[in-house]
């Protein structure tokens, strides 16, 4: 009983965590917006040195690029998924699959770094104009958000049974008919919401925006005009704000986390409205009405050259059409993965040569243009052993509540919603809750405390749904066996279910270590960016994490040599990480397979 008293107050960690951000941040910016008025605050006018505020070139901003986003992800994202899920063998999909995925955990600080020495001058060369515009902040996020729609439409199209497409291909239908007419409507609601949530990083995305985008606070007449988002105003401007203009940028979060809770709301419905029953349903009237557009066709009288007497003029064969759309979407594949590789490798094979074990072991000097990241790296190993220490107990602790302790209800669905909520805030909202609530209220400062504590709960939820999954895998027998054999239900969680879950859980704590290492925008409000000069020693010391280091030196092109370097690191620390994550996954499945 005591047991599940204390993982209940852990699971409940995540709704009260996401109560308490909404708190703070609505107490920092709801009473401005009361002040000025809602239609003040969404003017055109942004002038903070005159005391005017108005947030609606911003949105405007935001919405283009992220609508530019969309047009370049998603049918980039679809295409892969109906290749991965529809077309490969399940050999190249366990492949490419983890790959892709693997991708989504670079830094957003080294997809923006790409756009600068790559986008922006051949946007300069080839189209006009100064090159950070709209246009480079929506290329650079449709590529960002590649893996969060493939990824989950993946999972959605695999997730159709087999039987509806047994169905189609037994009343002829080729294999491209039955994934449009009968597939893709299954999945509709899934794949609705893998489209939602791609928009939410688009929307919540900081880093890659402020370094292509242009920043201008203007209304974009034409794709090469600069825009600046919502995210990018914040993390631009709250480092000298103060009173006025402080409480304006917190009524822009404010905004920001209404937009981002819509949004993630809206991807929950669209996927709870998933169910099998009325699946079965859909998927019966469309392979009803195919057998009876097949049959008519069939009965209709032809003429002496065996066509249909009076019919319209024949059509392309469906074989045609369906080798068509082969090529096409493995066309599409080959490009997406492309991009994503030359990406990674031109990174790779411009930062390498510059790794020394100088680097690594010195200290930086001359405002990072010589030195090492010996200090950074010591303080990104801090920042990120501090999060995960903390969210591993909170997350563990969930997972085994919602598995073992509750049945499918109201308060699982809560618990699993704040979860999936605080998964979809940006990193730039975290950032000002950090600010505000450990910087500021509890006096901790610009401090690896403050940076771990966030940092904590934004990895909480990638721990809580891999630590669950690993526990679900665990058969029911052995549980029954244990029980069977007099042990109590704590000793079988902690004797039986939990050794048996190891790999699946430590899948989730190193993710969760990716995830610390590449943030940027929240740490930069809580450990701070000042270059520190040698090792932090106290929590209470702040520090400068690697992440942060890169974005100073390339987006304030300091040295381009320890630009790439750190770059480099960053991408094999995250790759190996991953690659670490997905082998522990994949021994963990073929165990219980």
């Amino acid at each position: 009983m005591l047991a599940r008293r204390i993982l209940m107050l852990l699971a409940t960690s995540s709704v009260g965590f996401l109560a308490l951000m909404t708190v703070f941040i609505f107490r920092e910016g709801a009473p401005f917006i009361a002040r000025i008025g809602l239609f003040g605050f969404l003017s055109t006018d942004w002038h903070p040195t005159a005391g005017i505020y108005g947030i609606a070139l911003m949105i405007v901003g935001s919405a283009v690029v992220t609508l530019g986003a969309l047009l370049l992800g998603v049918p980039l994202g679809l295409a892969c998924a109906i290749v991965l899920a529809e077309m490969a063998r399940p050999r190249l999909r366990a492949l490419l699959k983890p790959a892709i995925e693997v991708l989504a955990g670079i830094p957003s600080v080294v997809y923006g770094f790409m756009g600068i020495v790559a986008l922006l001058p051949w946007i300069r060369l080839h189209l006009g104009g100064a090159g950070a515009s709209a246009l480079a902040g929506a290329v650079i996020l449709g590529i960002m958000i590649l893996p969060t729609i493939i990824g989950i439409s993946v999972d959605v199209l695999c997730a159709v049974p087999r039987a509806y497409r047994e169905g189609a291909l037994a009343l002829g239908a080729t294999e491209w008919q039955t994934i449009v007419r009968v597939v893709l409507p299954a999945a509709r609601s899934g794949l609705v919401a893998a489209v939602i949530l791609g928009m939410g990083r688009a929307v919540g995305e900081t880093m890659a925006v402020i370094m292509v985008a242009g920043n201008s606070v203007q209304m974009p007449r034409s794709p090469l005009d600069s825009v600046r988002t919502l995210t990018a105003n914040i993390a631009l401007e709250m480092g000298y704000a103060a009173g006025e203009h402080r409480a304006a940028l917190f009524a822009t979060g404010v905004v920001l986390f209404l937009i981002i809770m819509a949004l993630n709301t809206t991807a929950n419905l669209a996927r709870g409205r998933k169910k099998a029953r009325s699946h079965r349903r859909a998927v019966s009237a469309m392979l009803e009405r195919f057998a009876a557009f097949r049959a008519a066709r069939k009965a209709a009288p032809r003429g002496p050259d065996g066509a249909s007497s009076g019919a319209r003029p024949r059509k392309v064969h469906p074989r045609t059409v369906q080798a068509a759309a082969r090529v096409l979407l493995w066309s599409m594949m080959a490009a997406t993965l492309l991009v994503l590789l030359v990406i990674v490798g031109f990174v790779l094979e411009r930062g390498i040569p510059h790794l020394s074990w100088t680097f690594l072991l010195t200290a930086p000097s001359d405002s990072g243009r010589s030195g090492g990241i010996f200090p950074m790296f010591v303080g990104t190993l801090a920042v990120t052993s501090l999060a995960v220490l903390l969210a591993t107990p909170l997350g563990l602790g969930t997972a085994i509540f919602l598995t073992e302790y509750t049945r499918e209800g109201r308060l699982t669905r809560l618990l699993r919603f704040g979860a999936e909520c605080l998964a979809g805030v940006p990193s730039i909202l975290f950032g000002l809750f950090g600010f505000v609530f450990f910087v500021v209220t509890l006096g901790l400062g610009w401090s690896i405390l403050a940076a771990g504590l966030t940092l904590a709960f934004m990895i909480l939820p990638t721990v809580i749904r891999t630590s669950e999954e690993a526990i679900k895998a665990v058969p029911r027998v052995h549980r029954e066996v244990s029980l069977s054999l007099g042990a109590s239900k704590w000793q079988t969680i902690v004797r039986v279910v939990l050794p048996s879950a190891i790999p699946g859980i430590v899948t989730g704590v190193i993710l969760g270590v990716g995830r610390s290492i590449s943030e940027t925008a929240a740490v930069i409000f809580t450990a701070g960016s000042s270059l520190p000069r040698a090792v932090p020693t106290s929590l209470f010391d702040g520090t400068r994490t690697l992440s942060v280091h890169f974005y100073q030196l390339a987006r304030e092109a300091i040295s381009a040599d320890n630009a790439y370097a750190t770059a480099a690191l960053l991408v094999l620390s995250i790759l190996a990480i991953n690659v670490a994550a997905y082998a522990l996954m994949d021994r963990f499945m073929r165990r219980y397979r």
